[in-house]
């Protein structure tokens, strides 16, 4: 499924004691994530867009190796980041 950043989305990204804290301009909040998740919106924030793209992105900047328990924890990040506005499903649309 492919994804992006929500229309609005416009991070800003503070490092701590091994997690990350976002803040998003466009909505205001902030959210802290571990180093996974922030992986994942920092790719897509360099553009990738599919999952296949966004877990290969993150096992390169994290040296981990892709497997299916890796993949579900980056599908459910990525639903939990669509329920709070920061990505969106790109499901039904071109690409």
């Amino acid at each position: 499924m492919p994804w992006r950043l929500g229309g609005l989305t416009a991070l800003r990204w503070r490092h701590l004691d091994g997690d990350w804290v976002i803040y998003d301009t466009g909505s205001g909040q902030t959210l802290a994530v571990d180093a996974l998740m922030a992986a994942a919106l920092m790719a897509l924030e360099s553009g990738c867009s599919g999952l296949a793209d966004i877990e290969a992105q993150v096992c390169a900047d994290l040296g981990v190796a892709a497997d299916a328990g890796l993949r579900t924890q980056l599908q459910d990040g990525l639903a939990f980041f669509e329920q709070l506005g920061l990505v969106e499903s790109l499901v039904g649309e071109a690409t």
